[in-house]
């Protein structure tokens, strides 16, 4: 068994079958149409709080779309920028982050005309998928969430929606 420290919490690392499979669960979405690595260094992790940008009140399942998924590919083969736009951009959420956090997304999302970003906190269940820690400069809190072959939003534990203006 390995474990990791991560986002400030020891973690125990996932076991790893093949490059495809995870703690069992199967990530053919996600390693499909490259040839890059996106799982190295994923763990699971269905206990911390994470935030993500939302556009209404309530979650949908399209908040939980990639990049990828909403057609957005790259034209280049950059294996950092392919796993970004295969994952969904979330954010650690806890007591030592959250002012940090709701501060960098009021700077990355203004409130405009026909524009109003939510901050939603959740927490992902057994089974969901796996995180993957992808500092920026821009957010030292940030980690990209690689949602497995049988995600269902439905599941998700939606702890709160706030607007974030």
């Amino acid at each position: 068994m390995y474990w990791s420290v991560l986002g400030g919490h020891i973690h125990k690392l996932a076991v790893i079958l093949d490059k495809r499979t995870i703690n069992y669960m199967e990530f053919e979405g996600i390693l499909s149409g490259h040839n890059c690595d996106c799982l190295d260094k994923a763990v699971e992790d269905n206990s911390s709080n994470f935030a993500m940008k939302t556009m209404k009140e309530n979650m949908r399942v399209q908040d939980f779309n990639s990049y990828w998924e909403k057609g957005k590919k790259l034209e280049n083969n950059n294996c950092d920028e392919v796993c970004s736009y295969k994952g969904v951009s979330i954010s650690i959420f806890n007591e030592n982050t959250k002012d940090e956090v709701v501060n960098i997304y009021k700077e990355l999302f203004p409130l405009a005309p026909k524009y109003k970003p939510y901050l939603s906190v959740v927490k992902f269940y057994d089974s969901s998928g796996v995180v993957k820690h992808t500092p920026n400069d821009g957010n030292t809190h940030h980690y990209d969430f690689y949602k497995s072959d049988t995600f269902d939003f439905a599941k998700v534990d939606v702890i709160t929606v706030n607007d974030l203006h």
